[in-house]
């Protein structure tokens, strides 16, 4: 898993930039792609998912990317 820049909504961005604003309740982040404990389909990058982010997790990190 890796975290993401978004907060998460449920239908994703249902607008451009609702993911920049934080929700007014029950604020949970986006996390991406799976980890060593995941089965195959959520090991994708593409793969989504909601969590809390003031928990810790032992299989989270982050991804480093740049413009090729």
């Amino acid at each position: 898993h890796a975290w993401g820049p978004a907060w998460y909504h449920p239908r994703g961005s249902a607008e451009p930039g609702a993911g920049d604003r934080e929700p007014a309740e029950r604020a949970r982040r986006v996390s991406r792609g799976g980890s060593w404990r995941h089965s195959v389909k959520f090991t994708r990058l593409t793969a989504r998912a909601s969590l809390a982010p003031e928990r810790r997790y032992n299989d989270f990190g982050f991804r480093l990317y740049a413009d090729a």
